[in-house]
């Protein structure tokens, strides 16, 4: 195996010229260092190869092989060799810079396109005996409080997963069909998008993606809330609670969605805010409207900010803001809840498409927390009673799919996947059958609800703990009425005579649609 080897040349700057009489303790000082790292790895090799003093400042050079990265020795010998020079001399140590910093590692596949990094000067593939090698060389303009927070060793990081996404995105995504309700009567083989909004049903707005859902389709909507609380909530002991929907970058940040952004997991809606919130600033933008009846884009991207967040994504992230840093009561665990207190927002790709993928959506978030133990079995009851709700109450055709999701692609936890037919660390999608898209072996089913055990992600990222060090997981589940709907009208049409009972129960009345002339 190709060893992993490192090059750097960086400059130490003081607050004066260090004196011919610090020579010695300087090369003292290094040779100590470089002693005190072989002692502690048995393995590698780490070599200050050569240093001179320049007026206020130290040139040196590092060299290892497997070994302390030669970054992090800079840390430490800024640490270390400002006090020896300060107590001596009465000299501080400013800072330090790179001037060179070349690091060389084997890849796992060759890469299908090469591509750039934020703070690296130059990404070089190469290969050699039947090896995959890249070479990285570090912008020397790399902030020195970046390279204190990690930001080297995650370039070497992000280099090798661009890489194996490009593979990944080569390969078919994990799919395993685990259940199927077998095949039920179909009463309509048209387009559910074009059946409701000729019925006057729902409206497209102006907007992308975008319906307005009129009276009759509303009950419907209610309805299914009625059937999620029987069914799934109330049996199992959830609770209700609002959790916001408009997401600043830190729960981003933690949640690691912002590392996906618009990477095919994370497409999210954007929130400016206006850098003066007062009358006169706009004044001029409000009088080119009332003049000319449009909107002055140029003008208004002056007067707003960057964006500080997004509309939420999926409740889940937000709501983990509610225990960061806390320590939560064993008897508190397992927390349970549920969220639809109000839409969400996804930038979907396109404009064209149906009721079934918008932009904006109305999703229920299902969540719990406890032990792995707990979180599973929970997981499990709750994948149970939905199948409950898709096949008894709503009697849809649809089947159950062991996926691969975009936040577990390549993970530690990627094996799990097929370790047993159950629920461990992955997700469960609900597919419908969906008739005016084809036959059933050969058209797009739809996807309305998953189900997923996640593991210690959330909790980690939140600093979540639990009392007597108890070992936290977290699990979610999101599917929107949109997609319900969908689902439901595709199979059973407009007609409430080829509805269930089951469904019919919870509609007092449906309301008759607006008429036009």
């Amino acid at each position: 195996m190709t060893k992993m080897k490192y090059h750097l040349e960086a400059i130490f700057n003081f607050s004066g010229s260090l004196p011919e009489e610090s020579q010695e303790d300087i090369q003292q000082f290094f040779e100590e260092f470089t002693e005190k790292i072989q002692e502690s790895r048995k393995e590698g090799k780490f070599s200050i190869t050569s240093w001179e003093r320049k007026d206020s400042n130290l040139l040196l050079v590092i060299s290892s092989i497997e070994s302390l990265l030669p970054h992090i020795a800079i840390l430490r010998i800024r640490k270390q060799l400002s006090a020896i020079i300060g107590k001596k001399f009465r000299i501080g140590l400013r800072g330090f810079k790179f001037s060179k910093y070349t690091i060389e590692t084997e890849l796992d596949d060759k890469p299908l396109k090469e591509f750039t990094l934020p703070f690296t000067k130059k990404i070089k593939f190469s290969e050699k005996d039947d090896k995959n090698l890249v070479s990285i060389e570090i912008d020397p303009a790399i902030p020195e409080d970046f390279v204190e927070k990690g930001a080297i060793e995650r370039i070497i990081r992000r280099v090798n997963e661009k890489v194996s996404k490009q593979h990944y995105g080569a390969k078919k995504e994990h799919h395993e069909i685990v259940w199927y309700s077998g095949e039920k009567k179909q009463f309509t083989d048209k387009n559910p998008t074009q059946l409701m909004q000729k019925a006057n049903w729902i409206q497209r707005t102006n907007y992308r993606n975008q319906f307005i859902l009129t009276p009759t389709i509303t009950t419907l909507v209610e309805a299914l809330k009625q059937i999620m609380v029987d069914s799934v909530y109330k049996p199992l002991g959830f609770d209700q609670m609002m959790i916001p929907k408009l997401v600043d970058w830190s729960v981003w940040l933690r949640s690691e969605h912002a590392e996906g952004i618009y990477q095919g997991g994370f497409e999210p809606y954007f929130v400016v805010q206006p850098k003066e919130p007062t009358p006169e600033y706009f004044e001029e933008v409000a009088d080119y409207i009332t003049i000319t009846k449009t909107i002055p884009d140029d003008m208004l991207y002056d007067k707003i900010t960057a964006p500080i967040g997004g509309l939420s994504y999926a409740q889940c992230p937000p709501f983990w803001v509610w225990l960061q840093g806390k320590t939560l009561a064993k008897e508190s665990l397992p927390i349970k809840i549920y969220d639809w207190s109000g839409p969400t927002y996804r930038y979907e790709a396109g404009s064209a498409y149906g009721f079934e993928r918008v932009d904006e959506l109305h999703r229920i978030e299902t969540l719990f927390i406890g032990s792995p133990e707990q979180t599973k079995e929970i997981g499990l009851q709750v994948r149970d009673k939905l199948r409950l709700i898709f096949e008894d109450v709503l009697d849809l055709e649809f089947r159950e799919a062991k996926v691969m999701p975009w936040w577990l692609q390549q993970s530690a936890h990627e094996e799990e996947m097929d370790e047993a037919d159950d629920l461990v660390v992955g997700t469960i999608d609900f597919e419908a059958y969906m008739p005016y898209r084809g036959n059933r072996d050969d058209s797009e089913w739809l996807e309305m609800q998953n189900i997923s055990i996640i593991g210690h992600k959330y909790p980690k990222g939140f600093s979540v703990k639990a009392e007597g060090n108890i070992e936290l997981w977290s699990g979610c589940g999101g599917g929107s009425f949109e997609r319900f709907l969908t689902a439901f009208i595709s199979q059973k049409g407009l007609e409430k005579e080829n509805w269930p009972d089951t469904f019919l129960k919870y509609i007092d009345k449906l309301p008759k649609p607006v008429k036009f002339h």
